[in-house]
């Protein structure tokens, strides 16, 4: 499951089912909470699944695993956290959300770069799209993740401009299963194979 702002292509060289979020590239999902596309999502996927989040995607994989156990055997998270509106003050979110509101593409471009080691360009329809970020700007799960009894393996980038690696390491230290894995890098690996051997590995967890 991707970020905001993304689409499953972002794991297109990846095995297994690619969800787009609503409001991104070929979406047909409508929640705008991210508790109702929790469920959403637990009606589409096999139980035992191996559930791979980057970002907003991340949060919401934590929320998979929180709401509805049989769907999820593991979770790898890639720059995520279990509280992003902790690791930033109220007025740079606010500041956020009023650029993407004002600027629309433009910021959304801006973002994209910051985000993401390549150029990306797939449909947003930022209106919906908003309406979800604004949820996982108020999403707090720290107080849920010990009753997470599944692994959990973190991977992050040293030099994370959107989600700092501090977010990481909070949900490291609140899990009883987690595994944290840092690359030297950002929001997402330049290199996607290490994506991948992170993968392969989670089966001997």
């Amino acid at each position: 499951m991707h970020g905001f702002g993304f689409s499953s292509e972002v794991f297109k060289t990846f095995p297994g089912v690619k969800i787009d979020l609503p409001f991104h590239g070929n979406s047909k999902l409508k929640s705008k909470s991210l508790r109702a596309l929790a469920q959403e999502i637990a009606l589409r996927i096999p139980n035992n699944s191996t559930v791979v989040g980057w970002s907003m995607g991340g949060t919401l994989a934590l929320l998979l695993a929180l709401l509805f156990p049989s769907k999820v055997k593991a979770l790898l998270l890639i720059g995520a956290t279990a509280c992003f509106p902790c690791l930033w003050d109220r007025k740079n979110l606010k500041g956020f959300l009023l650029r993407l509101r004002k600027e629309k593409e433009k910021f959304l471009k801006e973002f994209r770069e910051r985000a993401y080691p390549k150029p990306f360009d797939a449909k947003v329809e930022l209106e919906g799209a908003l309406e979800l970020l604004e949820d996982y700007f108020s999403t707090d799960l720290r107080s849920y993740i010990s009753h997470i009894n599944k692994p959990i393996l973190l991977l992050h980038g040293t030099e994370d401009p959107i989600v700092p690696l501090r977010g990481a390491l909070e949900l490291y230290n609140l899990s009883r299963r987690a595994k944290l894995i840092t690359f030297a890098g950002g929001h997402f690996p330049e290199n996607e194979a290490i994506i991948l051997k992170v993968l392969k590995g989670l089966k001997y967890l």
